[in-house]
């Protein structure tokens, strides 16, 4: 008669979600993947050097550590605050438009911010060597980046060199602003439900963990999608019971 025994092979993927200090519940992180959990042990050994063989006659543990990294290509707001080391704070653009903002003594090769950002209808004028008004041309005399709103001037185009007056109008449009490493030392919780292919549904706690970027933050790739990799040291939660003040880990089924 066969033995039944239990098996439960798992393949599957997952959800993270995190909980910041200045929340009470957890909300989904972004999109994930290679999410783990590593531990590490410091052992104390004591060699036995009174035979002819060394022998280990005594093991100490020292110390158990547990990491938890992962990696996202989701870069919201949150992941990106959190990989600066730092907040964000949303503004609005309000639509409108500007007549006659002025530039003095434009260098040819300069790049010359607007005020405003995701502009339109650029027009630049300025006054030749005669003093009349006259209309500089895109592309030959300048150049524009509509999304962010800076003109760049031409090397030895009409404009090197002048004074130039710019009209435009600009879009409404929401706006995110980062600062960076001045909230490096975060600590949050983390959750991460896991939802197999194969093998029961687990979900994974760790009450504290103080993340930080791991390696590249990639601002430009060509042939795949950036991502940002996050590592962390589990600490201990003085709170809750014995055998969980580290990690939690719950199996349906």
């Amino acid at each position: 008669m066969a033995v039944n025994r239990e098996q439960n092979y798992n393949l599957g993927g997952g959800e993270l979600y995190i909980k910041f200090p200045t929340e009470n519940n957890f909300r989904y992180f972004g999109a994930t993947n290679e999410v783990k959990l590593s531990f590490s042990t410091n052992k104390l050994e004591h060699k036995n050097s009174e035979s002819a063989t060394l022998t280990t006659d005594l093991e100490v543990v020292k110390e158990v550590t547990a990491e938890c990294s992962f990696t996202t290509e989701d870069l919201n707001k949150r992941v990106l605050a959190l990989a600066f080391g730092g907040t964000y704070n949303e503004t609005t653009q309000s639509s409108g438009s500007v007549t006659d903002e002025e530039h003095d003594g434009v260098v040819g090769g300069l790049v010359y911010d607007l005020a405003y950002k995701k502009v339109s209808n650029v027009v630049v004028k300025y006054k030749d060597d005669n003093g009349d008004d006259q209309t500089a041309v895109e592309n030959t005399d300048y150049s524009v980046d509509y999304d962010f709103g800076t003109i760049e001037v031409a090397e030895g185009g009409a404009i090197d060199g002048k004074d130039i007056k710019v009209d435009y109008d600009y879009a409404e449009i929401n706006q995110v602003e980062f600062s960076s490493l001045d909230n490096v030392s975060m600590e949050v919780a983390l959750r991460f439900n896991a939802k197999n292919q194969v093998g029961k549904p687990k979900q994974t706690l760790i009450h504290r963990i103080i993340l930080a970027l791991d390696g590249d933050y990639e601002l430009k790739s060509a042939d795949k999608l950036n991502s940002l990799s996050f590592k962390g040291k589990v600490l201990k939660d003085e709170t809750k019971p014995a055998g969980k003040q580290f990690v939690e880990t719950l199996q349906l089924g």
